[in-house]
């Protein structure tokens, strides 16, 4: 059995080093458990190389929290990819904003840049590149086209912390930034945990605010804010976890110039598109194939997980009938949503495991086509 995803063979290396960090937390003070968040915080901005961190419960609230953050008027315009996962398009909604979707540029998986600026109209108030898959947006290139008309960037880095584009990490080229520390990201909690990213310390005090029912100090709050904290036990996780992150992610490479070099020889497999060496994490190895759904059950019959991220385009999302959005044409979207299929690619995998995932592929890929 190869699963798709599985932190156990991880855990269990680091089983001694998360066990003492447990235990480091003194139950009967509650002064550790705010210490361990932001002991946390400091790590995690310091290895972005952002200004601020603000622990929040999951990368959800992160991404509501840093659109709330930005004061912007209610009903207005944020920018989004079509293609990607339900939350983010939804936090946008929650925020209570009007998302607008776009398609994603020729040959790549996350948004246009050209459809972005055909999108802009005078109610944007924002644009959410999403760095889907591991995969960093070229910023400095958005971060110009945002600044040309006065907009607010808040990046989702649900699935690329670590990425660098132009020199810098994802999630400091924006006004803010969201990341999530679900069970299934690159960078783990035990169950789920996110947090703001900013180098403006009146988001960062907004955020921190907004994460705690809106308190401006003295039960007296100011803003609609949410119940939203980290578990200090899930703080002290991560930073065990954290100095490992670059190592994780070499792997990760390794495993995808692996999975590309072995795809190269059918012509039936797309793989990712090359970028900068720095500019993908590999959160996950998607690629698309003819027969998609075949191919799942073929590999399932072979015990090798998969998994299909996204066959919805967030537009049709049943959830968000009755809501206002806007979206443009997507059809290259909608032609990657149609093929795509995500594959193994944790760093404990072994080459012979990546060898056998990438044979079986290619033999189905290369009788159906």
């Amino acid at each position: 059995m190869i699963p798709f995803h599985s932190n156990s063979r991880q855990h269990d290396a680091l089983a001694s080093e998360l066990a003492q960090a447990i235990d480091s937390v003194e139950l009967t003070d509650d002064t550790a458990f705010a210490r361990s968040v932001e002991t946390f915080e400091g790590l995690l901005a310091d290895y972005s190389q952002a200004d601020s961190a603000v622990a929040v419960a999951s990368g959800t609230d992160a991404l509501i929290i840093a659109l709330r953050a930005l004061d912007a008027p209610a009903g207005a315009e944020v920018i989004t990819c079509d293609f990607g996962f339900y939350a983010t398009a939804a936090s946008i909604i929650m925020a209570g904003f009007t998302p607008v979707f776009v398609d994603v540029a020729p040959g790549r998986m996350v948004m246009d840049l050209d459809a972005v600026r055909d999108a802009i109209t005078p109610n944007t108030a924002a644009i959410v590149p999403v760095h889907l898959f591991g995969e960093a947006i070229d910023m400095p290139a958005l971060r110009q086209l945002a600044d040309q008309h006065s907009l607010a960037v808040v990046e989702d880095v649900a699935q690329a912390l670590g990425a660098r584009t132009g020199g810098e990490h994802v999630g400091t080229f924006g006004t803010a930034s969201g990341i999530s520390f679900n069970w299934s990201k690159h960078l783990s909690s035990f169950s789920n945990g996110g947090a703001v990213l900013t180098n403006d310390p009146e988001i960062a005090a907004r955020a921190r605010s907004l994460r705690g029912h809106g308190n401006a100090g003295g039960f007296r709050h100011t803003r609609m804010g949410l119940n939203s904290r980290l578990n200090p036990f899930e703080a002290v996780l991560l930073s065990t976890k954290l100095p490992y992150l670059d190592t994780w992610i070499t792997r990760r490479r390794e495993i995808a110039a692996r999975y590309t070099k072995n795809f190269a020889s059918s012509a039936h497999v797309v793989t990712p598109a090359a970028t900068e060496p720095e500019a993908h994490v590999y959160h996950k190895y998607t690629i698309q194939v003819p027969d998609r759904d075949g191919l799942r059950k073929r590999l399932a019959d072979q015990g090798i997980g998969t998994l299909v991220c996204y066959p919805v385009l967030l537009h049709d999302q049943p959830a968000f009938e009755g809501h206002a959005l806007r979206a443009h044409s997507c059809t290259r979207a909608a032609d990657v949503a149609a093929g795509v299929i995500s594959i193994p690619v944790y760093p404990e995998l072994t080459d012979a495991e990546v060898d056998v995932i990438s044979e079986a592929i290619i033999a189905y890929a290369d009788s159906v086509a």
